[in-house]
């Protein structure tokens, strides 16, 4: 049997969580935002750019912003999840209170982290997060975690390279024209750049293609939508796919469920 449940609140919007008891593949795909995650039973297969990992029970899972990764199940066997996804700008802030120093994001260098009490801390913090509890003492857990993890992996992680005005520029145009059908060639006249370059430049930087990478942006765009009420039909004209069968398929390659089982998480 599969399920997920999402967790979010409008007063801490800098975070969404998800429980899921899953076998579904997920094809890979990024986030806008730091991901955490932990399985509470068995193995699943976790690759992050070109690394495969065992992921186990006691480990956590760190993904990047911006960074191509997946996590399936072994041989259909269905797992108990937790996935935390955390908005950039706010781990910023918080990093900046521990390293006054600091001028930009820093991720993590670490993939994978082995350490029983760190995973403890974390899945005792998305069980209260899923909680009745109050929100000042949600919010206090979340920051007492961070604090504690980025106090102890200082040392294990490195300054962000900045990605390269180009791709930036690239992506922002993207984000600027989610429901079109962009193409290589549109952008080429766009940036002046050839379609081979434009290819070569995401591969470099972000291990994906134009192509995946704008999928992924306009579904990102359209999980935000659900969220909002928007129905499935104008979401998925919004974030400029050609009938609701193309949006479906994508969708759930990517979130690993329908988008009308990830708005019923928060649409009652």
């Amino acid at each position: 049997m599969n399920k997920t449940l999402y967790f979010s609140h409008e007063k801490l919007d800098f975070l969404e969580l998800r429980y899921s008891i899953s076998n579904q593949c997920y094809k890979q795909h990024i986030h806008n935002s730091l991901s955490i995650g932990a399985i509470l039973d068995g193995q699943r297969i976790y690759t992050n750019k070109n690394k495969t990992i065992t992921l186990e029970k006691n480990q956590l899972a760190i993904i990047n912003p911006n960074t191509i990764h997946s996590c399936n199940s072994f041989s259909k066997i269905v797992n108990k999840i937790y996935m935390l996804y955390l908005d950039k700008n706010w781990c910023f802030e918080l990093q900046k209170s521990i390293f006054p120093n600091i001028n930009e994001f820093i991720p993590f260098s670490n993939e994978i982290l082995k350490n029983k009490t760190l995973y403890k801390k974390f899945i005792t913090l998305c069980e209260l997060l899923f909680s009745n509890a109050l929100i000042l003492e949600k919010e206090s857990c979340i920051i007492d975690f961070f604090c504690s993890l980025y106090t102890k992996y200082n040392k294990n992680i490195q300054i962000e390279l900045k990605t390269s005005e180009k791709i930036e520029n690239i992506i922002l145009y993207m984000k600027n024209h989610l429901k079109e059908d962009i193409s290589l060639n549109c952008l080429s006249k766009e940036f002046n750049l050839s379609t081979f370059y434009i290819i070569k430049l995401f591969k470099k930087e972000l291990n994906i293609s134009a192509h995946s990478y704008f999928i992924n942006l306009k579904i990102e765009f359209a999980k935000e939508l659900l969220k909002k009420g928007f129905s499935i039909v104008e979401t998925a004209l919004e974030c400029g796919f050609f009938d609701q069968s193309h949006f479906h398929r994508n969708f759930k390659k990517i979130v690993a469920i329908t988008p009308k089982e990830y708005q019923d998480n928060f649409i009652q």
